[in-house]
């Protein structure tokens, strides 16, 4: 298991030297302090490294939230937590990293649906403080864990967020904003696209 982390590791290293080369050249730390966290774990000094993995997480680095979500799962540098592993797997996922949904879905193959929608609600608040925050691509993300994470599909507030991100022209949203239309009445359409728009003038 811990070869694993740290061919996983690996993998995501690469990861983040093309994508931090794109969008982060500014930030010549991010890039040093991740390598530092794949040695540690390495030489299975797994506390340093969980405090590192956070730092950036925190930071929204999709490979450091990756790595941090398999050290919670496996209870290395930290009492094992599938609670905060599925939260930091899901936010590896939703910023688009190619073996989140993976972890994610092996995380809830283990908790009940309870516990599932727990962190689901949590994310959904965090989230949505951030898009009101004016962060566009935010609404996005908080449209698609209302439709994936949640045990029961909330299509009727995934249409608000999903509306929204649409019309900040971000493209991913229009296919699931179909998507979750054809779940819904046209009665509860014309209601939610007054949400959409009343939500879009308070965030504007």
């Amino acid at each position: 298991m811990i070869k694993n982390i740290i061919f996983i590791s690996g993998i995501a290293l690469l990861s983040i030297e093309s994508v931090y080369a794109e969008s982060h050249v500014s930030e010549l730390n991010v890039d040093q302090s991740f390598r530092t966290a794949v040695k540690l774990v390495e030489d299975q000094q797994y506390m340093d490294a969980i405090n590192i993995f956070t730092v950036l997480a925190e930071r929204d680095i999709p490979e450091a939230q990756y790595n941090l979500s398999l050290l919670l799962f496996n209870g290395l540098g930290a009492p094992k937590n599938f609670k905060s592993s599925l939260k930091w797997a899901w936010k590896a996922h939703l910023n688009e990293h190619e073996y989140a949904l993976i972890q994610v879905n092996d995380i809830l193959d283990m908790i009940p649906a309870d516990v599932r929608d727990t962190v689901a609600n949590e994310l959904i608040q965090e989230i949505s403080e951030v898009a009101k925050d004016k962060n566009q691509l935010a609404t996005l993300k908080v449209g698609i864990t209302f439709t994936e994470l949640l045990s029961e599909p909330d299509y009727l507030s995934a249409y608000v967020w999903l509306s929204i991100a649409q019309a900040y022209g971000i493209e991913k949203a229009s296919d699931l904003l179909r998507e979750v239309t054809d779940q819904l009445t046209i009665e509860e359409v014309l209601a939610q696209q007054e949400l959409a728009a009343q939500l879009f003038e308070e965030m504007k």
